[in-house]
């Protein structure tokens, strides 16, 4: 049985996010505008930089009790609901991706979908602002599915899938977590 944590008003299922305690969504408007100068990772900066590496953690969650990866044991936000609700949690891949302004790259998943990953920008403060989509099965076309404005380090997941009796979570981190 499909269990979507989320379904958008049409009914297509929509990923769930949920962003690390320390993460914050911010509303994507064009009129937006910085309230400071350059500032990246809390340094003061003469270019803003248009790329930037992390990670996807492909993840199989399941509400059967079992034992959670070692991996992800000390991700905050996945002990937080409604994370908090899966027993078990296996990580499955953890790809590395390189993600440059206005260049999507997909990763492949395990269920026969594609995550499509799409750096807008990087803010005057050193955050990533990201389009994140999976395709439909049998389709090329991607759904939109989350637009957001990650901090560097901090990541953020995504969950709804049905996949081997369990559910699909998909956590993605970019960038380095500037030093205190």
């Amino acid at each position: 049985m499909h269990r979507p944590l989320v379904h958008s008003p049409s009914g297509r299922l929509l990923a769930l996010a949920t962003i690390a305690l320390s993460l914050a969504i911010v509303p994507l408007r064009a009129d937006a505008q910085p309230t400071r100068g350059p500032v990246y990772a809390g340094q003061t900066v003469q270019h803003v930089p248009s790329e930037v590496s992390g990670e996807v953690l492909v993840i199989l969650a399941s509400e059967r009790e079992g034992e959670v990866d070692p991996a992800l044991q000390s991700m905050q936000a996945l002990r937080q609901p409604p994370f908090n609700g899966f027993h078990s949690m296996q990580l499955l891949a953890r790809p590395t991706i390189h993600l440059t302004v206005g260049q999507p790259q997909n990763v492949p998943l395990p269920n026969g979908r594609v995550l499509q990953l799409a750096l807008e920008s990087i803010t005057p403060e050193g955050r990533y602002r990201v389009r994140v989509s999976i395709n439909r099965p049998e389709q090329q076309d991607y759904l939109p599915l989350l637009e957001i404005v990650a901090p560097p380090g901090d990541p953020f997941f995504l969950a709804g899938q049905n996949f081997m009796g369990g559910t699909l979570v998909i956590g993605i981190r970019l960038g380095e977590r500037p030093a205190r």
